[in-house]
């Protein structure tokens, strides 16, 4: 008897959660591995939202709360954004969720039917064509070349746009790649959808790890979007809350009133004491410059040591704590190995060094590195990487 369904089928597991977790359990059994494939910050949630967390235990926040969130922060999530992206928003277009990754779920759930197509600008986080394929629709890769700053093929997006999207998915700051749109960039993505009926999710969890320039949200270049845009974001990476699972999604009322609905069905409501610990965080902004100057000079001794290290390419990420290296010189039959996820498994067998390889992010010749781990690490990483590549 089959228990389970075609759609269960087609969902295949994280590459970047499977290769963390593997990394783990190799420590864990006393092995000298360096992980460089996990996807949050390796920084503390800063300690004024861990006592605000103590202090919500002890005033007995332990019920459940309202599906969408409790109203004070939905609120003061709604006040933020209405300051940052100078669009008109209140409570109601707000959606706490389980992590910025039931946001995502619960937008494409409320706006797709199966065989909707949905566009995903590639490289792209291994999450959105994993839901879009769960949720029965076709993922339409738009190719986002490395020697055009991982910016979207305007060809590839126009033949896309003419085949018809019901929505397109956007990722500035990028991951796995790191780039970060200027508003240029958005004005010819957005001059395009708006000849369409296409509805656009924007993934803005690194909104705040931007190095290089202010973070543009493409609300900022086109705020009569605001009506087809569904704005997905978190606490995870800002704050280093991964383990917390607070995200959520701003969006216009009647779509938010979907997920919301959705929400109740599924998971009810996020943790109601971490909940109380965000409030804290939406106030405590003069926390992240600190974070941002810490990754910022992993950023640089990421680029110091690479021009150290052979036949590895890579772009200086203008945001995130990602650096996508560019492997093809050592990929082929004559060469370290025969294609990127045998050159990541060499590395971790041979020489303990965890990458993601790129085809996870839809890039055969690509591997990511996280740089949210230790400068020693880094360091002791790029020694091991170098004796592989010589």
């Amino acid at each position: 008897m089959e228990r389970c369904s075609r759609r269960a089928g087609a969902i295949r597991p994280s590459a970047t959660l499977e290769l963390s977790a593997r990394a783990k359990a190799l420590a864990a059994a006393g092995e000298p591995v360096i992980n460089l494939s996990a996807g949050e910050p390796d920084l503390p949630t800063p300690a004024p939202i861990v006592e605000a967390a103590h202090r919500a235990l002890d005033e007995g926040h332990f019920s459940y709360t309202a599906a969408p969130g409790v109203p004070a922060l939905r609120g003061a999530l709604a006040e933020l954004y209405r300051g940052r992206l100078g669009v008109d928003l209140a409570a109601e277009n707000v959606i706490v969720s389980n992590g910025a990754k039931q946001a995502l779920f619960n937008a494409l759930s409320t706006c797709t039917d199966p065989g909707d197509r949905v566009g995903i600008l590639a490289p792209y986080w291994v999450t959105y064509v994993e839901q879009a394929r769960g949720l029965g629709c076709e993922p339409v890769l738009i190719d986002c070349p490395a020697t055009g700053g991982f910016r979207p093929d305007l060809e590839a997006l126009d033949a896309a746009l003419h085949e018809g999207l019901r929505v397109l998915i956007l990722n500035s700051p990028g991951n796995p790649t790191g780039a970060a749109y200027a508003r240029e960039d958005f004005e010819a993505i957005l001059d395009r959808v708006a000849r369409t009926s296409t509805l656009l999710i924007s993934d803005e969890i690194y909104e705040d790890i931007v190095f290089d320039r202010e973070h543009v949200s493409p609300l900022h270049v086109r705020p009569d979007f605001a009506g087809r845009t569904c704005v997905v974001s978190g606490f995870s990476k800002t704050f280093a809350m991964t383990g917390w699972r607070v995200g959520y999604s701003i969006a216009p009322a009647d779509w938010s009133k979907a997920m919301s609905a959705l929400q109740g069905h599924v998971t009810s409501n996020v943790n109601a004491v971490a909940q109380q610990a965000c409030l804290v965080a939406c106030e405590r902004r003069d926390l992240i410059p600190a974070m941002i100057d810490v990754f910022r000079a992993r950023r640089d001794r990421v680029m110091h040591q690479l021009e150290t290290l052979p036949g590895v390419a890579a772009r200086a990420p203008e945001a995130t704590f990602y650096q996508f290296l560019d492997l093809s010189e050592h990929l082929g039959t004559d060469r370290y190995a025969p294609d990127v996820d045998a050159l990541c498994g060499r590395l971790l067998d041979e020489h303990q060094v965890v990458l993601v390889p790129g085809t996870a992010f839809g890039i055969a010749t690509h591997a990511r590195l996280s740089f949210a781990a230790s400068e020693s690490d880094l360091d002791a990483a790029f020694d091991r990487m170098r004796i592989a590549f010589s």
